[in-house]
């Protein structure tokens, strides 16, 4: 199910559904009936032992893809920082970026993509200068 099911606010189709650390743990086991945190399910797809990580981590390359390039083609901004766990995944800054280029309407893709300077803690930051 593309749209993820039920989101936590109560609408269906949230990215945070189908693009989020808990959001792909689920996926997986739901694929393989086993428990994988993110990091492990990443390190799985990385040794190339796991189709179920395989399968996964195409899912979030290409959910990445189709989300941020909606973004892309409405908004056309010149840098995107990346926030939350998993931004700190390489993947999304190479394949993703790869993924983006299948869905913009721009024949070429001119955004940068950051990592988030401050890390994982970039929205309680920003949260407290409020």
């Amino acid at each position: 199910d593309e749209s993820g099911g039920e989101c936590y606010c109560g609408k269906i189709g949230c990215v945070e559904r189908v693009l989020s650390g808990p959001s792909l743990q689920r996926f997986y086991a739901s694929q393989s009936g086993k428990t994988l945190v993110m990091k492990d399910i990443l390190a799985n797809y990385q040794a190339g032992n796991d189709p179920i990580a395989q399968l996964t981590i195409e899912r979030m390359l290409d959910m990445f893809g189709r989300a941020v390039s909606v973004l892309i083609n409405i908004i056309d901004p010149d840098v995107i920082v990346l926030g939350g766990g998993l931004a700190n995944i390489d993947l999304l800054y190479t394949e993703g970026v790869e993924k983006i280029k299948k869905h913009i309407f721009n024949t070429r893709l001119d955004t940068v993509f950051l990592k988030p300077q401050l890390g994982d803690s970039a929205g309680v930051f920003g949260a407290a200068l409020l």
